[in-house]
């Protein structure tokens, strides 16, 4: 059972499912390289994704490191922050990101699209559609049901009945097919075998960005989960993986850079993890690791970045998303764009922050979001060649960090043949010279100081928490009171 996510000290449980990945792998070696080719400028250079394994671990260390305040990974020192600019060049996704993303509209259900796109009978489709309430009110569909009809190489001869025109345009149904099902399995996950019908506008939106929807879902997901302390990852974990370890030092020395080969995924898949463990030990690997292992900048990166860091309307930036909206803020990730770290923008998230629930105050609060949206600015101000190392942090940006509590911290242990224990390196380094006592004095005053320290952030985490809930009860008292004022007017 998870702990609770009051305490400091526990470490998030994520629920993994099997999402049928060795299907999905079969199924794209059936297809032809035209296929292939459609399928790829649409999700970009996903195909070796296929073949990562996700460390459960790291993961599980990740989520507990994750902040829905600052919606980035605080770890000890290091801030990070996934951005949309960063996945698009991991994914090599080329389009600007003038396109508007993907926003819900109003129009037919998504299960009613299904004969549109896959060219089943209704009378095949309609038993197929599960609508459970535990599946944020959207129906869903088994993976089952798609590779039943197109994980072939040819037609389904005997199938042929199940389809409105039989066998005519069955090759363009089946990339729709896949489409919808590595949405559904890889980037989207919800449920064991299972595919959320909400992935549809996001797969068939042509001229608008998937990226800030796979962005927005890993940063409700991870709050979620951190929050609640456990949860089911419903975000593409390889993605996320593969991004984070881009900022260890361990791969940036091992992938090639970006201006010499575009083979960033299918190399970086290839590079093996330097740690493994369960989710404490990677916690503790990660806090141990001195800034000289981390990487602000990817190695994959452009010469030059141009991030979107806030928008005039709003100190951050919305992302929509598949099962409701959120934001963040990629001007807490400058360090990553090659630029001076300020203290960042940080504008109400509860502004953009909601789940897609079909009302008048949905459709207001998008049409808002598309608003924000249109108003993205970029602001960064560019280390020059040859400055010295402090020089990516601004002197004002030190002062507010300091006074930033985690939501996660490891409470220290001295294990026993531990490599990575929380002692710091100077100690160690003072115990291989033959200074045993100093080491043991140093170890407990730095346990007493750290114990001290503990104790003030879990008072400051009791004070947030009761402030949050204040926050929590006022909004659900607005909330109240305009669903009672709106059944009146109506």
């Amino acid at each position: 059972m998870a702990s609770s996510s009051n305490d400091p000290d526990s470490l998030v449980t994520l629920h993994f499912h099997d999402f049928r990945v060795e299907r999905m792998r079969h199924w794209w070696t059936l297809l032809g390289e035209d296929d292939h080719a459609d399928i790829v400028g649409f999700f970009g250079k996903f195909p070796p994704f296929m073949r990562l394994q996700v460390d459960r671990g790291l993961l599980e260390a990740l989520a507990s490191f994750w902040d829905p305040t600052h919606c980035c990974f605080s770890i000890g020192e290091v801030d990070l922050v996934p951005t949309m600019e960063e996945y698009a060049e991991l994914l090599q996704l080329d389009r600007p990101f003038s396109e508007t993303p993907v926003i819900p509209i109003q129009g037919p259900r998504s299960n009613r699209c299904l004969e549109k796109y896959l060219g089943l009978t209704t009378a095949v489709l309609r038993p197929e559609i599960a609508r459970p309430e535990e599946t944020w009110r959207k129906a869903n569909i088994s993976l089952d049901l798609l590779t039943k009809y197109f994980s072939r190489s040819g037609f389904p001869v005997k199938l042929a009945r199940d389809f409105i025109a039989g066998k005519k345009g069955w090759k363009k149904f089946r990339i729709n097919a896949f489409k919808i099902a590595f949405a559904g399995i890889f980037l989207f996950p919800t449920s064991a075998g299972r595919i959320d019908l909400g992935v549809i506008p996001i797969v068939f939106s042509e001229g608008r960005s998937i990226i800030p929807a796979i962005l927005c879902e890993t940063v409700r997901s991870l709050s979620y989960c951190r929050r609640q302390g456990e949860g089911v990852p419903m975000f593409c974990t390889q993605l996320l993986q593969l991004w984070f370890c881009s900022h260890l030092r361990h791969f940036y020395r091992l992938q090639t850079p970006y201006h010499f080969e575009r083979h960033t995924v299918s190399q970086t898949v290839n590079i093996a993890l330097p740690f493994t463990g369960n989710s404490r030990d990677w916690a503790s690997y990660l806090l141990d690791l001195p800034l000289g292992e981390w990487s602000w900048k990817v190695t994959w990166g452009p010469a030059v970045w141009k991030p979107w860091t806030h928008c005039a309307l709003f100190d951050g930036v919305p992302l929509p998303g598949v099962w409701g909206c959120t934001g963040y803020y990629p001007s807490l990730a400058l360090r990553q764009f090659g630029g001076v770290q300020y203290p960042p923008r940080l504008g109400d998230l509860d502004a953009v922050t909601f789940d897609y629930i079909p009302s008048e105050d949905m459709w207001r609060l998008l049409s808002r979001v598309e608003v924000i949206w249109e108003g993205r600015l970029s602001e960064v101000v560019l280390i020059e060649d040859g400055s010295p190392g402090d020089s990516s942090v601004a002197s004002d940006f030190v002062e507010w960090r300091e006074g930033w509590t985690p939501f996660f911290t490891l409470r220290p242990t001295v294990r026993p043949g531990t490599s990575h224990s929380l002692v710091s390196r100077s100690l160690r380094v003072s115990a291989s010279t033959g200074q045993p006592e100093r080491v043991t004095v140093l170890e407990r005053e730095l346990e007493e100081a750290q114990t001290e320290l503990l104790s003030l952030r879990l008072a400051r985490a009791a004070e947030r928490e009761a402030s949050a809930a204040r926050v929590e009860s006022l909004r659900s008292t607005l909330h109240h009171n305009s669903v009672a004022r709106a059944a009146r007017d109506f």
